[in-house]
């Protein structure tokens, strides 16, 4: 039995178009509702970002998704069996996102399709066909995920409130912090998006030019070169500017929240898609 091309291309993009509509307005979601930038804007750096994202980190979860929530090997003999039950995959787990973001739910679309694969396997081959132990790391995560970055949030926020939100000049205050908060989210993303981006630079300049130095040595040294250079940018910054009416009060409810918001955000979130 042959599978018409098309119509696995169809529910692909299908698939992609939910998978866009959901994690898109996750991912931009803060950035647009803090205005730092307009819809129009989310959507274009989404669009590139999501891209190189799927295309330079995408690999190690589709290969989760492919071998170690079922077990394909149980399948070597009826390959259509397969190639059908994935197709209902992609049907079932784009079904989903629709539902969901027309009810405008935000939800996770790779645990969407770790569902729709083991719904398919234990129909198809039996209960026995599923890693549980993947299937019980992938819910453990569910349930740490939102810890995690509920602690990580109250702590990062609990600091800007003190030394920037609660203070009498806050836009003062801003200034001298944008370049520390900026260096710590720039080496935050460079810890995980330099080492694969810089893997062939490395490759070449150690096989190819001959230079004896560790491979790791490379997106070290250009992620200090960016963290620094936008450090030192900031404070040349700051040295050309002055604030000629400060924020006095020290309720950044009463006065200024809007603009200091929208100014906090932006200069925060420019630096971080910048380096991805």
């Amino acid at each position: 039995m042959t599978i018409p091309i098309f119509i696995v291309i169809v529910l692909a993009l299908y698939l992609a178009f939910n998978l866009g509509a959901n994690d898109v307005a996750n991912a931009m979601g803060t950035s647009v509702g803090s205005k730092a930038v307009t819809l129009k804007q989310a959507l274009i750096i989404a669009g590139i970002l999501e891209f190189t994202g799927a295309d330079l980190f995408g690999h190690e979860v589709s290969q989760t998704l492919a071998t170690e929530v079922s077990n394909p090997i149980l399948f070597a003999d009826a390959p259509e069996v397969f190639a059908i039950g994935m197709l209902s995959v992609l049907l079932a787990s784009a079904l989903w996102l629709q539902i969901a973001t027309s009810k405008g739910l935000p939800v996770s679309s790779s645990h969407a399709v770790v569902g729709a694969i083991a719904g398919f396997s234990i129909v198809a081959a039996g209960f026995n066909s599923i890693e549980w132990s993947s299937i019980g790391m992938i819910t453990l995560g569910w349930v740490i995920t939102p810890v995690i970055s509920g602690c990580i949030a109250a702590l990062f926020y609990s600091q800007i409130k003190r030394w920037i939100l609660d203070q009498p000049q806050q836009l003062k205050q801003l200034d001298e912090w944008i370049p520390w908060l900026s260096a710590l989210l720039l080496g935050v993303f460079g810890i995980i998006v330099l080492p694969k981006v810089t893997q062939p630079l490395a490759n070449y300049l150690i096989n190819q030019v001959g230079w004896k130095i560790p491979s790791h040595d490379v997106p070290l040294f250009i992620g200090t070169t960016i963290a620094l250079g936008l450090t030192f940018y900031s404070w040349n910054q700051l040295s050309v500017s002055s604030y000629q009416l400060p924020i006095q009060n020290p309720s950044w409810k009463v006065l200024g929240e809007e603009n200091l918001r929208t100014k906090l955000s932006a200069e925060l979130v420019v630096p971080v898609l910048l380096v991805v």
